[in-house]
């Protein structure tokens, strides 16, 4: 069976699709709010709770054979600074209480943990570009909470004496700009807050600077790199953890493509120095030689053809069937 937690978030709700579409029928569910209706049909059971709460993680575990976990639940980069402590017991605590339950298997279980570009700092030159193991050093709550997480199940896959079952595979991803949803709490969020005001004929104010840029992908590619990686030799994997992306735009490439379908669509600035000192430190492009050669990754969308193929036709379409 397969467990994945968040499941009401964006990539969660997409990615229970995209297996169901695959043919995977026992899928769990774990979030702290009830299923959303439109994924409901699609899990064989969904529970409501606290990643937090181990004696719900145990019953979990105990009520189903799981040999794949999806663990996608975390507070994300902008609302973990506000609260890191709270942000520490679910993206760190939460992960653990994961690891404890599988601990107990005697069965492997194969997990996907979803990291993020959040664990870099870039002190000063962006246009590096930077593979795996270049600039770990996290100067934000967030990315110190994904770095040990990827230290942590990467130390346990690769000692058997402690822990002889553990597959543990994880992607650190770009920004992800989905068509149909609206992330909450995320520094990269400027980019689709950007799109779903054009689309919706309101303006946009933006709080960081013109010339800002960290990697990008939308959702769809996302979910095909975690079936893609998840789905590959664990012999051919070199490492436990990979960094992807698929374009790196600027704020102001951003908006002078959504200018060329929304003419009347403006852009100004309010900048936020917290969240602009984020995406300042993070890399602008990925060295992606390791995920390309070791499982085959390739994107399907560049810049041009998210914009005009999926995000802005999807877009378009979705806020019409709302009206």
């Amino acid at each position: 069976m397969i467990l994945i937690t968040g499941l009401n978030g964006e990539m969660g709700s997409a990615l229970v699709q995209r297996l169901h579409d695959l043919g995977k029928q026992n899928i769990i569910g774990l979030d702290i709010k009830p299923v959303k209706e439109s994924i409901k049909p699609l899990l064989s059971k969904n529970y409501i709770g606290d990643i937090k709460d181990k004696s719900l993680i145990n019953k979990i575990f105990t009520e189903n054979r799981i040999n794949e976990v999806y663990h996608l639940a975390a507070i994300l980069s902008t609302k973990a600074e506000s609260i890191p402590f709270l942000s520490h017991q679910i993206n760190v605590d939460g992960f653990l209480n994961l690891l404890e339950e599988i601990q107990n298997y005697k069965s492997e279980v194969k997990f996907f943990f979803a990291s993020s570009i959040a664990v870099y700092h870039l002190d000063n030159d962006k246009n590096i570009k930077i593979s795996e193991d270049d600039f770990c050093n996290p100067s934000n709550m967030y990315g110190c909470n994904k770095l040990y997480c990827e230290k942590i199940g990467s130390y346990f896959s690769k000692h058997s004496n402690l822990m002889n079952n553990l597959d543990f595979r994880s992607l650190r991803f770009s920004g992800i700009i989905s068509a149909n949803t609206l992330p909450v709490g995320g520094t990269s969020d400027y980019a689709p807050e950007m799109i779903h005001n054009a689309v919706q004929n309101k303006d946009y104010t933006c709080y960081v600077n013109p010339q800002s840029c960290i990697p990008f992908m939308v959702m769809p590619d996302a979910i095909e790199a975690i079936i893609n990686l998840m789905h590959s030799s664990k012999k051919k994997l070199k490492r436990n953890v990979y960094h992807i992306q698929a374009f790196n735009p600027t704020v102001e490439k951003i908006y002078n493509k959504l200018k060329e379908h929304f003419p009347n669509f403006q852009l100004s600035y309010d900048v936020n120095q917290r969240r602009q000192s984020l995406i300042d430190c993070w890399p602008c492009e990925l060295n992606q030689t390791a995920a390309i050669n070791d499982w085959g990754w390739k994107p399907k969308f560049d810049f041009d053809k998210a914009f005009d193929e999926y995000l802005i036709p999807s877009i378009l379409d979705f806020y019409s069937n709302k009206d």
